[in-house]
């Protein structure tokens, strides 16, 4: 078996494991679709089926190259556009909606414990199939335990099934503190500007081609064409909770550095791209379920109001 079509085997894996996971929310959970529960299952599974995948781009990327990343990427988002229901799975419109609606914060604050709970169980996901060793190569990728972080410019190397492009940056020794500054300034401006040119792109494509299969294509190809420009800078997630599952804990930057680079920029870019652009209404606030009780007190008060006015 060809490396790609191992590949093919573990998104395939991916995509139908979200769906199994949907049928038994759908199936076994007795609330409406519209309630906080099933909204946060959702999302933890929609979270999965982002994350998941992308522990396999540095097999393709050391064996195909970054036409490879950019025909694997292109695939993925297109599959993502189609699969992924009102799934959110990144925490930069919950972050800019928060701004917006401060009374959607602890609703959102759910959404993102599930996120970062969905992106941990990713990774043991990735290794977990790559254990099975339909590939050589997948079989060394579950047997390294480092992991390193992308945030460099140099050669590329796999371990632990991440995104590993460059780890030289931070571990080279007699590396002075002015040089890590600048690259993680530069990690932040790169990641911050794909975000940028991302939602550019996203709303052209929405005004020319609304709910059509041209829209998806655009948007789809488009990802793959920034993460193979940018991948061996930082790995170009522009997700930040897809750079958390990928490398949050690995060797070579602090947690505060990959925070900055990955999370920070991002939800930055995201937030000016919404001033420039228009605000973006990707994360609506979750309905939550309300107890009986509470309703009949809300319509108890509106009553009330309601008859001191016609008196």
């Amino acid at each position: 078996m060809r490396v790609w079509e191992a590949s093919l085997v573990f998104y395939f894996c991916c995509f139908l494991g979200a769906e199994i996971l949907r049928w038994i929310v759908r199936t076994f959970v007795p609330k409406p679709p519209s309630s906080l529960t099933v909204q946060l299952l959702n999302e933890f599974i929609g979270t999965l089926q982002i994350c998941t995948p992308m522990f396999d781009v540095g097999t393709i990327l050391e064996t195909y190259g970054l036409f490879g990343v950019f025909v694997e990427i292109t695939v993925i988002e297109l599959a993502n556009c189609y699969m992924i229901r009102d799934c959110v799975a990144s925490p930069c419109p919950i972050v800019t909606s928060c701004y917006r609606k401060r009374k959607i914060l602890r609703r959102a604050l759910y959404v993102l414990a599930v996120q970062i709970t969905a992106a941990f169980l990713s990774s043991r996901l990735a290794r977990l199939f790559f254990s099975i060793g339909i590939h050589p190569i997948h079989l060394e990728v579950a047997s390294n335990y480092e992991c390193s972080t992308d945030l460099s410019v140099g050669y590329c190397s796999m371990k632990n099934g991440l995104l590993q492009t460059g780890f030289s940056l931070f571990s080279v020794a007699g590396e002075s503190e002015s040089n890590e500054e600048v690259a993680l300034m530069t990690g932040a401006a790169i990641e911050g500007v794909a975000v940028l040119l991302g939602k550019c792109v996203e709303t052209v494509a929405s005004d020319r081609y609304a709910d059509s299969w041209l829209q998806y294509l655009v948007n789809s190809s488009f990802a793959g064409f920034i993460c193979a420009l940018g991948i061996n800078f930082t790995g170009l997630y522009g997700n930040p909770i897809v750079a958390s599952a990928c490398t949050f804990n690995c060797l070579g930057v602090s947690h505060l550095g990959h925070l900055a680079v990955y999370w920070a920029s991002p939800i930055i870019a995201w937030y000016i791209s919404e001033f420039v652009l228009g605000v973006d209404d990707d994360f609506d606030e979750i309905e939550a379920e309300e107890p009986k009780k509470e309703v009949e007190k809300r319509e108890t008060k509106k009553e009330i109001k309601t008859g001191k006015k016609d008196d």
